[in-house]
């Protein structure tokens, strides 16, 4: 008996010390027909505590400018692709959507699973996405 009370406080400490530790999470959103979708999560990062929204927002735009260049969806990732191409294979895949014309995609942060913010950062050409290929917009 002394066996499982100790084994049963063990499992309560452990489920305790799991809470997960204050993160910021980054994100790249788009708006088509009224929805929001999530086109890209960059790597989230660990906050002193949940107070720390500026800081938050801060580091995602900076995430965000260095993983699009600038903003610029014609930048080449280290995979090969451009920055269109990989929104536009997972608008198809993840979302079904396979065609999108003129959008802007927007930098937002998160901080300890809080609502979504806009950290001020946002593509400087438009996201055209043709049967879920990257495409110029045409002007």
């Amino acid at each position: 008996m002394n066996t499982l009370i100790v084994l049963l406080a063990a499992v309560v400490s452990l489920a305790g010390a799991q809470t997960d530790a204050p993160e910021c999470h980054c994100g790249m959103f788009i708006t088509h027909y009224h929805e929001e979708y999530e086109v890209h999560r960059l790597p989230p990062f660990d906050l002193d505590d949940c107070s720390a929204f500026k800081r938050c927002k801060k580091k995602c735009a900076l995430e965000y400018d260095t993983y699009t260049n600038g903003g610029d969806l014609n930048y080449r990732l280290d995979n090969g692709y451009t920055v269109g191409q990989e929104i536009c294979i997972q608008m198809a895949q993840k979302h079904n959507v396979g065609d999108l014309w003129d959008e802007t995609v927007y930098g937002y942060a998160r901080q300890c699973n809080g609502p979504w913010d806009y950290d001020g950062e946002s593509s400087i050409n438009n996201l055209c996405c043709s049967r879920g290929h990257f495409v110029k917009c045409e002007e």
